[in-house]
């Protein structure tokens, strides 16, 4: 598995629809089909995990490195 070559938002930086896999973390549009997998943001709040799987759309997935579709 190679790093993803785009960072991904902090996770304070995310809004409801991107945590929750229904908008790009990079642009903030509605996902359609199409959408990449680009990677886990990890976060913690004391012994609560709080981990987004992010998602890219086919507007940023060209720099996306697809390991699965949605």
């Amino acid at each position: 598995m190679t790093a993803h070559p785009r960072p991904l938002p902090g996770p304070d930086r995310l809004t409801w629809d991107q945590s929750a896999g229904r908008a790009c973390v990079y642009c903030a549009r509605p996902l359609t089909s199409g959408a990449v997998h680009v990677g886990t943001i990890r976060d913690r709040l004391g012994a609560h995990v709080l981990d987004t799987e992010a998602w890219a759309g086919p507007c940023c997935s060209t720099t996306a490195s697809p390991d699965s579709e949605r």
